[in-house]
């Protein structure tokens, strides 16, 4: 079973590749301003057209040729599963969903040659690693799973913190901010969950509860003076306390305490986002 899976996965790969490279080429050409609403506004509108396309092509076959199902259904015994070990609706595109998406709201905001290579490569390389940490989940190994877990989170840490920044970047009003944020941070909640020995249905309920708590965050940072990158590492803090909660609840290890410490650690993050801030416009 390895060799189909590793070719399928390099496939995956090159595919996202592949597709962020033609969006890098339409980008450099069409030059999409930011801070207008994609599709509505008509500048732009030829990139986000392509765009909408390639993710909608890409999340499509990535799921026709997703391996988990089966890696999934072959381990499931040997690693004690108590619930069905494939989800009753196909969740594996939402990596390539991630990704492709990600990858085109860095290329609307940087159009140059570097910047579509580091896409490229960026978008290669996370679809890689994604493939391979989701697999190490349904291994029979705990140290693979417990691999797979810490690699397959932090890679969903960094689509967090690119996707909530290029969207902020955008200073769009909240009604297209918050519903952008809503749909992206909801698909991350739910590829969270992934591997776990949990209902779909609860993994869904986690992603929406999880989504609407940062699109809320959103519409307060709208009225806040942030850069993107610091409005995005703002929501990316916000991000990493429900991520915590979410897994030390679906591992059964969550607590009073468990809910401090996130707690104290998103206190102390916003206060330094905060006050960079204010040093950004001269405050302090």
């Amino acid at each position: 079973m390895t060799r189909p899976v590793v070719a399928r996965i390099t496939f995956a790969s090159l595919l996202n590749a592949g597709l962020l490279a033609l969006l890098a080429f339409v980008a450099s050409r069409v030059r999409p301003p930011v801070g207008v609403v994609p599709l509505l506004a008509a500048e732009g509108r030829t990139f986000w057209l392509v765009a909408l396309l390639c993710i909608v092509a890409g999340t499509v076959v990535f799921q026709l040729l997703d391996p988990m199902p089966v890696v999934a259904s072959a381990t499931a015994s040997e690693r004690g599963v108590r619930y069905e070990p494939v989800p009753e609706w196909p969740t594996g595109w939402g990596l390539a969903f991630a990704t492709l998406s990600a990858g085109a709201l860095l290329l609307c905001a940087y159009h140059s040659a570097l910047a579509g290579l580091a896409v490229v490569l960026f978008g290669f390389l996370a679809v890689l690693v994604g493939e391979l940490a989701r697999w190490g989940l349904y291994s029979v190994e705990p140290r693979a799973r417990l691999f797979g877990r810490l690699a397959h989170t932090l890679l969903l840490y960094g689509l967090a913190f690119v996707v909530f920044a290029m969207i902020y970047v955008h200073k769009l009003r909240s009604l297209y901010s918050a519903s952008a944020v809503l749909l992206l941070a909801g698909m991350l909640f739910l590829q969270l969950t992934e591997g776990a020995d949990l209902q779909l249905d609860r993994r869904v309920l986690y992603a929406m509860v999880g989504g609407l708590v940062l699109a809320e965050t959103t519409w307060v940072l709208n009225y806040w003076p942030a850069t993107g990158w610091l409005g995005g590492a703002t929501l990316l803090a916000v991000f990493h306390v429900l991520a915590g909660l979410v897994l030390a609840r679906v591992e059964r290890t969550l607590g009073w305490r468990t809910v401090a410490e996130y707690g104290a650690m998103a206190a102390l993050a916003v206060a330094v986002i905060v006050w960079s801030m204010l040093r950004t416009r001269g405050g302090l």
